[in-house]
């Protein structure tokens, strides 16, 4: 519980992009001795790019089965929405149109006409006051 909050020092927000320059610069080292060591040898050429097409051949098909996975996975999405939410947005919809009539009626026959009268007898009052200012 009496943990508080350090302010990091400033060495190690100098970490980061150290190790990104090292990185990239190891990157850079590999890839140099990797083309040499390939220009120099044409079997081993050969063979990393013999390598490399079975590789990429592989991957093509998992991005195949990924593709096919994900189609069915939308078409079955898809019959969810109109097997189980539509029918819950029919009937949403229906009761809403009968919440919306219900207001409409008793608007129609009671708020209306109780405004209408209260509406009448307080100008009545008001009428009567001007009239009569000494009652109330």
């Amino acid at each position: 519980m009496g943990t508080e909050f350090q302010e990091p020092s400033p060495k190690t927000g100098c970490r980061l992009p150290a190790i990104i320059g090292i990185t990239l610069a190891l990157m850079f080292v590999t890839i140099t001795v990797l083309l040499i060591l390939l220009v120099r040898n044409p079997e081993i050429a050969q063979l990393v790019k013999d390598l490399m097409v079975i590789i990429l051949a592989i991957e093509a098909l998992f991005i195949g089965l990924a593709i096919i996975l994900a189609i069915i996975q939308i078409t079955r999405f898809i019959r969810l929405l109109q097997d189980d939410i539509k029918p819950i947005l029919k009937q949403a919809n229906e009761t809403i149109s009968t919440v919306r009539g219900a207001t409409n009626m008793v608007n129609d026959n009671l708020t209306g006409p109780l405004m209408k009268i209260a509406g009448t007898l307080s100008g009545t009052i008001r009428f009567l006051k001007i009239i009569w200012p000494n009652r109330n």
